[in-house]
């Protein structure tokens, strides 16, 4: 199969239920077969789906439907309760045996051709961006990388290959300065990049389009962009103390509504923890770089690495906190459950134990208390497309047929693909004061238009594509509703069969919402040391009522107490504490406090080299925003270099106390990303690797970078120096940006105030 001259280029820059009963919400009232006035077919059948009624009716004409929906369900704003559309001449077309399966099925390729356009534009851009390309969303006009990725992996593949690799190429850009074409990382927490670091979801979606034409041009293509952008992430992102990727979860980078408060103030941490959902699509695109080159690039590693970081023995924890904490979170997402059952094929029970509802899975679990509906308390519909498939591969027909009937309720009340729900009401708008929600709500969101293509041609039909007879093969699987044995698949112009092959029963969790408890996690904690001659007092405060605690000494939990403990730090080492909370009587743990470390008697362990005393090439010695600091620093020869005396043999943690107010928490491309190295008297280099030092939102504000962690022997004088390093403001692609970064060079600027050398232990 041929594929395109890729001339594109974008330069621009989102009830408990019996176990069997997981369709019993939607039932058939009536069903009419009749003729209108022209001796046309028509059909009309009624929905009652909870205490709203869904009509569908059609008209038939030459093997192909016109239509009309009409729901009583209260849609968002103001949009008419009734749609109709039509199926086109070369549209796929799905004979269900049921209307409403095959009226969603049409309206989801009805509502690609919606999000299928000529041109791309963004508020945070200067320029329309020229594209045949699709966009996300009827409130997203832009095409965002992740996004993307995930829609043509799920089922954009199947409707329009080619516009759908338009849309890929164009989150891809070579350098300002020419060269080196990689995945742009567009959206993220505090600057981007490598704060989020999920810009590889790309490769499935550009991996799966490549499987279905095998182009030698394609390939060269793919292999080039994926090897300079895991180059990049090895250098940067990859942690060469455990094998693991650093960034946070993938999709879910509205930081209040995942992680606990005291992450999101101190976004340098965010970018030292290490998600699930993200290293797996690292996994993926290492992968993908060895089927296409033939080379070990080492995922066979990664996967027992990833597989042994996350699983706690009954689930998949969705991330591990902190450098200070490297423990694995409570929480977990079913977009990384339902991944890591697809990429690593462990742990089926990952997905059985995951809590449903009637309205399908929350994509996290526990819920955060007092946080509004959007990714905290709400179904994401492309997420229950990716566990749908996690049940089909991992042979769970329970948790395989309550994500189809999510869904088809979710698309049918609504009529469209809507970007989320709540979970316990399946509301498009629920009201709750101010923690009212879904926040944002699209319709004919690009990845749940996706979801349900794929939900149907990948899960239902199980279609794979083989590349030797160039001919697409199915494994089906009839679901306990909505398709009869003899429902057909008419797609890439050949046609499919159900039968009668089911999967088995399986398992499947509902969740008790009789008790707001079994829903929510109890607060992140928060700790303090209180320093005593002869140890210390461990202060866990303030706490919410009827709650019992436990306290972690490094990664190893203390028993669960009540009382207040004490504890006798080594002199010799470094000690660090968090602490979580459990409910009496209730599984749900809370997120992990700060961490709390003793670095030594009196703080002997933390040295640190002032400004004052710092061998600065560029920028600004300065004594605004509340300290003595250098500004204007970070242009691509602007040095810091000092040297430190080391007193102690082990591990040491260089980090820097930097300002960083080019741009808010929650957008931008200037995280700073700086290059650190230490070497000893002889110039031999002892360390090196990235610090990085989010956006904070103001000059005013100071903090914590992250580490670069080094060995060292003791009584020796050693050196540091600190260049440029990278950011996603050195690529073409933010050329038009609006804010810092935009325009011909990369902003990587910011305030230094202090190089700390940390004494971590021996």
């Amino acid at each position: 199969m041929p594929i395109w001259i890729l001339a594109i280029g974008c330069l621009s820059n989102k009830n408990p239920m019996n176990e069997n009963t997981t369709d019993s919400s939607i039932t058939e009232d009536t069903s009419e077969v009749d003729v209108d006035t022209n001796g046309t077919p028509h059909q009309s059948h009624t929905y009652t789906i909870g205490v709203d009624t869904v009509v569908v009716d059609v008209i038939n004409t030459d093997g192909r439907r016109q239509y009309t929906m009409t729901t009583t369900h209260s849609l968002r704003d103001g949009y008419p309760q009734t749609r109709t559309f039509s199926e086109e001449a070369d549209d796929p077309r799905l004979r269900s045996g049921e209307l409403l399966t095959d009226a969603l099925f049409a309206m989801a390729v009805f509502e690609a051709k919606e999000n299928s356009v000529s041109e791309i534009s963004d508020g945070a851009f200067s320029e329309t961006v020229a594209c045949e390309c699709y966009q996300t969303g009827e409130l997203w006009n832009w095409v965002w990388t992740r996004d993307i990725g995930y829609a043509v992996d799920l089922g954009l593949k199947h409707l329009d290959a080619e516009r759908s690799w338009n849309s890929l190429w164009c989150k891809t850009a070579e350098r300002k300065t020419g060269g080196g074409r990689e995945i742009i990382q567009d959206t993220g927490t505090a600057g981007s990049w490598p704060v989020s670091s999920d810009r590889v979801v790309w490769t499935r979606g550009a991996m799966s389009i490549w499987r279905q034409t095998r182009d030698p041009q394609l390939q060269s293509q793919l292999i080039d962009v994926l090897r300079n952008t895991v180059e990049t992430d090895r250098a940067y992102v990859l942690d060469p103390v455990d094998g693991l990727y650093r960034g946070e979860t993938s999709f879910l980078d509205w930081r209040a509504q995942t992680y606990p408060q005291w992450m999101v103030d101190t976004p340098a941490h965010i970018a030292m923890s290490k998600s699930l959902s993200t290293n797996l699509s690292h996994l993926y695109t290492l992968r993908a770089l060895e089927e296409l080159t033939n080379e070990d690039w080492g995922s066979a590693e990664l996967a027992i690495t990833i597989d042994e970081a996350f699983w706690n023995g009954t689930s998949y924890s969705s991330f591990v906190a902190t450098d200070l904490f490297p423990y694995p979170v409570f929480q977990q997402d079913l977009l990384a459950t339902s991944l890591a059952i697809l990429d690593l094929g462990t742990h089926p029970e990952a997905l059985h134990q995951y809590p449903h509802t009637e309205f399908g899975a929350p994509v996290i679990h526990p819920q955060q208390q007092l946080t509004p509906v959007y990714h905290n308390r709400a179904n994401w519909p492309f997420v229950s497309a990716y566990a749908l498939l996690a049940a089909k591969q991992s042979d769970n027909g329970a948790v395989f047929n309550a994500q189809l009937n999510a869904l088809i309720q979710g698309a049918a009340l609504n009529l469209s693909h809507m970007e989320n729900w709540e979970i316990q009401t399946g509301e498009n708008w629920h009201e709750d004061g101010e923690y009212s929600g879904p926040v944002i709500n699209s319709r004919r969101q690009l990845w749940s238009v996706a979801g349900f293509i794929g939900a149907v041609v990948d899960g239902v039909f199980g279609l794979t594509f083989d590349s030797d007879s160039e001919t697409w093969i199915s494994n089906p699987t009839l679901p306990n509703a909505w398709f009869s044995e003899d429902a057909t698949l008419y797609i890439h112009g050949q046609e499919f069969t159900l039968g009668s092959s089911t999967l088995s029963a399986g398992q499947i969790t509902w969740l008790d919402t009789s008790d707001w408890k079994n829903i929510y996690a109890p607060k992140a904690p928060s700790l303090q040391i209180l320093q005593e001659a002869d140890g210390i007092t461990l202060d866990p405060s303030p706490l919410e009522g009827g709650v019992s605690f436990t306290i972690y000494k490094e990664d190893q939990p203390l028993q669960s107490q009540t009382d207040i403990p004490s504890d006798t730090p080594d002199a010799l080492t470094t000690t660090c504490y968090s602490m979580t909370t459990n409910f009496e009587g209730n599984t749900q743990t809370s997120h992990p406090a700060a961490p709390v470390c003793v670095w030594g008697d009196n703080a002997d362990h933390v040295n640190s080299v002032y400004a004052d005393d710092l061998t600065i090439q560029g920028g600004n010695y300065a004594t605004t925003h509340g300290r003595p600091h250098h500004d204007n620093w970070g242009e691509s020869g602007h040095t810091i270099q000092g040297e430190i005396f080391i007193s102690e043999s082990g591990r040491h943690l260089l980090q820097a106390v930097y300002g960083n107010g080019a741009g808010r928490l929650d957008s931008g491309i200037t995280a700073a990303v700086k290059w650190a190295r230490v070497y000893d008297s002889n110039g031999t280099t002892i360390a090196e690797g990235p610090l990085v030092m989010p956006q904070l939102g103001s000059w005013d504000a100071w903090n914590d970078s992250s580490f670069l962690s080094f060995e060292a022997q003791a009584y020796q004088a050693l050196f540091f120096e600190i260049r440029d390093g990278i950011n996603m403001s050195y690529f073409e692609h933010y050329r038009h940006y609006n804010g810092n970064g935009g325009g011909d060079t990369p902003y990587n600027f910011v305030n230094i105030s202090e190089i700390k050398i940390l004494y971590r232990g021996p």
